[in-house]
This record gives C-alpha cells, sequence and structure tokens, in this order.
C-alpha cells in the first residue's frame, strides 16, 4: 500500500486511516522511525520492542562516529 501525505508545519504527517486500521494503530501508539540510506520506515512498535529501538538508535549513534575503512573490514562478519 503507498499514500502520500503532506507534512504540516510542525513537521508533523497524518498516517490514513486504512493504514491505522490494517496495523491496528490508535491513539497512543509508539513508532520507530529508521533511516536507512535514501528512505525513512516508520513502524509500530509494540512495548517490549522498546528496548530494541534504543538499543538500534545507540547504534546508529556510534556508527556514525566509528564509521571508518578500518571498521568496514567487520562488515561481511557481523
Amino acid at each position: 500500500m503507498t499514500e502520500i501525505v503532506t507534512m504540516g508545519e510542525k513537521g508533523q504527517i497524518v498516517i490514513p486511516k486504512k493504514i491505522r486500521k490494517e496495523f491496528k494503530m490508535e491513539k497512543g501508539t509508539k513508532l520507530i522511525i529508521i533511516e536507512e540510506k535514501d528512505r525513512l520506515i516508520i513502524k509500530p512498535i509494540k512495548i517490549d520492542e522498546e528496548d530494541y529501538f534504543w538499543l538500534l538508535s545507540g547504534e546508529n549513534s556510534l556508527n556514525k562516529t566509528w564509521d571508518n575503512e578500518y571498521d568496514k573490514r567487520w562488515d561481511d562478519v557481523l
């Protein structure tokens, strides 16, 4: 399913009703936004997945700091 949405003045978007319904999203649903190359992935997360979110965001932060040619040799291993 593909939808086009418009970002408002404060950076807010409205998730279309049919998508909210399909993913059983309601007020208070937590979402994770993942930056992956040239796209953003928005995914609802369950409460028990929150710890994963923090680990992932920490890893992404460290990747920006530590990403260098020396570290790239581990890409095939990890």
